[in-house]
Order: C-alpha cells, then sequence, then structure tokens
C-alpha cells in the first residue's frame, strides 16, 4: 500500500488534538456550568432562609407574616417566575403557592437541611429547593422555586461561549499543522525537484548542509550511492573503450593477414599467414573468454544461488592437467602444496580466480624457473598462493596491475592484461582480498589469495 508522508504527518497531529479538543469541551462545560447552577440554587436556598423570620409560633399555631412589599421583592425576576411555600408538621399548608412540590426523590440533591431538585409546576418546568427548619420544636419546610428559562439560557450561552473559541481553535491549529508540515516538507520537494533535473550524464551531489537534520543520514546516503553509480559509470566507460580497443586490433590483424592471404600465390607463405590467423584468433577468443569472466565476476554477474561449498585442494587437482601441460611445454618445475581448506563460493568462479593466478605465473617466468600453487587454512581464512620465480612485479606497479586492461611496460608475453583484474573482483565478490607479496628469497613474487574459511563443527564431515 503506498504511504504518503505528509498525510501521516497530517494524521499524527491533527488526530491528536482533534481527539484533545473534543475531550476539552465537555470537561469545560462541566466545569463553568456546574458553578454557575450552584450559585442559581444558593440563591434560590438565600430566598428560603429569607422566609424563616418571617414564621413566629404562637400559643402553639404557626404565624407566617409577610409584607406585601417582601413578597413583591421575592417574586420579582425578569425571565423566570418565582413561587414559595411553607409547610408546617404533617406537610400542613400555611402559606404560599400551594401544590409546590416540596419532596426530592432519591436520587435528587441533598446537602445538609437544603434539598435541590427539578420537578413541575402549573405547566412549567421548575428548580425548587426546600430548607427544613425546626421551630418552636415543631419541623417547618420552607420552600422556593423557579422556572428554568434562565438556566436553559444559561446553557445555551455557555455552550455557545465555548464552542465557538474551540471551533476557532480548531480551525487555526489545523491550519497551522498544514502549514508547518508543508513547509517541514519542503527541503524533501527540494531534494525531487533536484534529482527531477538531473540527467545521467550529468549527476550532481545533493547539498547535504541544506537538508534537515532527520533527512541528512538519507542525503549522504544517496551521494554515495550516486558517487559509487558514477564510479562504476566511469569504470564501464573505459572497460567498453579499452575491450572496443583490444578486440579492434585482432580483428584488424586478422583481416590484413586474410586480405594477405588471398593474394599471396606461394603455398609456403599461405600456411604461415593461415597459422598466424589461427594464432590470433585464438588470442581473440581467449580475451572474448576473459572479459566474460570479469562480468560475471562483477556483482550481479552469477546469481548468489550458485554459491556452494568448495574443496580447494580438490579444485586445483581437477584443474592442474591443463597447468602441467603448460608447465612442460615451457620447461618449468610446477609444484603443489594442498592443504585442507575449504570456502562457500562459486566454484566456476573461484577456478577461473585459481587458473589466472597460475596462468600468469607460467607466462611471465622465464625457463627453467618454478612456480609453487599451496593452499592451506590460516585460522578463520583460507589461503590460495602461488609463487613464482620470475621478473616479480616492482612494488610501485603493484596497486596498477590490478586494473583493466594494464600490462607492465616490461612484459614480454602477450596478454589482454585481465588476469589479476579478473582475480581481485572474484576473491571480493567472495568476501576475500588479494595481496602481492615478496618471496622469501626476494625472486619472483608470491600472490595471496585470503577468502573467508569453513570450518568443519565436531558433528560436520569434511566434504
Amino acid at each position: 500500500m503506498t504511504r504518503s508522508l505528509r498525510k501521516s504527518l497530517l494524521l499524527w497531529l491533527l488526530l491528536p488534538a482533534a481527539l484533545a479538543i473534543i475531550t476539552f469541551l465537555p470537561l469545560a462545560y462541566h466545569l463553568v456550568h456546574q458553578p454557575a447552577m450552584e450559585a442559581l440554587d444558593q440563591a434560590l436556598a438565600d430566598a428560603s432562609l429569607a422566609l424563616v423570620p418571617h414564621l413566629e409560633v404562637v400559643d402553639g399555631e404557626p404565624r407566617f407574616v409577610f409584607p406585601p412589599a417582601a413578597e413583591q421583592v421575592l417574586r420579582t425576576d425578569r425571565v423566570d417566575d418565582i413561587y414559595y411555600l411553607i409547610l408546617g408538621p404533617n406537610n400542613r399548608f400555611i402559606a404560599g403557592d400551594a401544590g409546590l412540590p416540596h419532596e426530592a426523590g432519591p436520587d435528587d440533591e441533598v446537602r445538609g437541611e437544603r434539598t435541590s431538585f427539578d420537578s413541575h409546576f402549573r405547566g412549567h418546568r421548575v428548580r425548587v429547593t426546600a430548607i427544613h427548619r425546626t421551630i418552636a420544636d415543631e419541623p417547618f419546610i420552607f420552600v422556593t422555586a423557579e422556572t428554568t428559562r434562565k438556566r436553559d439560557q444559561l446553557k445555551l450561552d455557555l455552550a455557545v461561549a465555548l464552542l465557538l473559541p474551540l471551533m476557532f481553535f480548531a480551525v487555526a491549529t489545523g491550519i497551522t499543522i498544514w502549514f508547518g508540515v508543508h513547509h517541514a516538507l519542503l527541503p524533501v520537494e527540494g531534494i525531487r525537484r533536484a534529482l527531477h533535473g538531473m540527467e545521467h550524464r550529468a549527476l550532481q551531489p545533493l547539498d547535504e548542509s541544506a537538508a534537515p537534520i532527520e533527512i541528512r543520514p538519507l542525503v549522504t546516503e544517496f551521494n554515495q550511492v550516486l558517487d559509487r553509480l558514477e564510479q562504476a559509470a566511469e569504470a564501464q566507460q573505459r572497460f567498453v573503450a579499452n575491450a572496443a580497443h583490444q578486440l579492434r586490433t585482432p580483428l584488424a590483424g586478422i583481416r590484413t593477414q586474410l586480405e594477405l592471404l588471398q593474394r599471396e600465390p606461394d603455398a609456403t607463405e599461405r600456411d604461415a599467414r593461415t597459422r598466424h590467423c589461427v594464432g590470433a584468433i585464438e588470442r581473440l577468443g581467449h580475451l572474448i573468454n576473459q572479459m566474460l569472466v570479469l562480468l560475471s565476476a562483477e556483482p550481479g554477474g552469477r546469481h548468489t544461488s550458485l554459491a556452494a561449498t568448495v574443496d580447494l585442494p580438490e579444485l586445483i587437482r581437477d584443474r592442474s592437467p591443463e597447468w602441467i601441460r603448460l608447465a612442460e611445454a615451457r620447461n618449468l618445475d610446477l609444484g603443489f602444496e594442498l592443504q585442507a581448506a575449504r570456502v562457500n563460493g562459486d566454484r566456476l568462479l573461484l577456478g577461473e580466480m585459481i587458473a589466472n593466478l597460475v596462468a600468469n605465473a607460467l607466462n611471465y617466468t622465464p625457463a627453467p624457473g618454478e612456480v609453487t600453487i599451496r593452499c592451506r587454512t590460516d585460522g578463520s581464512h583460507s589461503l590460495v598462493e602461488v609463487e613464482d620465480t620470475g621478473p616479480g612485479i616492482p612494488p610501485a606497479a603493484r596497486q596498477q596491475v590490478f586494473e583493466r586492461f594494464f600490462r607492465l611496460p616490461a612484459a614480454s608475453h602477450p596478454g589482454s592484461g585481465l588476469g589479476l583484474a579478473i582475480v581481485r573482483e572474484i576473491a571480493h565478490g567472495a568476501g576475500g582480498e588479494v595481496d602481492i607479496l615478496d618471496t622469501p628469497d626476494g625472486r619472483g613474487v608470491l600472490l595471496r589469495v585470503s577468502l573467508p574459511a569453513l570450518i568443519d563443527t565436531p558433528d560436520e564431515e569434511p566434504a
């Protein structure tokens, strides 16, 4: 599923803000509404208490003296209708509005001698407050009530007063978050535009200093990948140019020889030119084979599933007949010192790697000379060594000889200049390294390939 960074940021920022607003609204309403209602109930209770001084008990009979002016003050309200009721022992009516509710239900609010509850009177919803007092050892109830128009209006005013600022805050928060996310993602958009404007022939690294700290490692990694791609592209261009040159030269020679062969009347000379063409074709085939091996050794050249356990002594023995014939033809002493050594890798490529090491030694060692092939295990590494008594490799050129198509100026034997490049690519592909060392007696050169070894466990038998 395609994910949008912008949508994810907006979701994770707006959702908590919306939840906070939704949670805060009823809480704020309750915190403001409850004290307001409590204040109105207290005003009703004060009105009930104001009735108490006007009640007297004379000769056991209660008498309520309430001047008309005082009653007018009690009942005066610009919004609601005010009612009152006074009851004596056994709920005996004494004064006020008969029938006014005075008994609270089980769930109504009771605070000491004061009881507040909602009810209905004369077709209107009313809020009732009753005060219980004992006068002359007789229980009395002083009740006041008012309609709920003022309370309903207060609820609406409170809701509007809270909702409007919160709505404004929600809109402002949403806009701020949207612009904040948009502004925060501008560097990403800048990177996208920079990448969109690049051409494969003019790849430029991205400016790391302009990137936010959070994505700077990503920009750094991209620049490193870009640098590797540029190096690979340059290496590929050099390889193609060199390969074209290397292929063009023998092809031109073969064509020239064939053209001369057509016009040559002497049979002996024709045989010589034919042998020359055959030799050139063989060298061309060898060059092409070397190039194919090098391509196979590069990353992605051969599938990693081809890797398996390889027994190096067995691999060397399998390839040794061709080396022995070449050594005999060149009057060289070819020796083997093979000890147990196992690695994990591509058997075909490892065989080509060792073959190139041995071919280099046999080709550049003058007769009578010696070439020794060794393999052994040294700790966590399996070593393959080829030592010869040839002219050696100057220390200054020991890095250059691994470059493709590079040949030493003093090289006497024709070659493609790919042998050691192939050795290094295959060694690196198998997680190893190749080194050029001096021999113990100072003659010739020692090439050593170090590969990760496969160590036999007690429960594992050698292959």
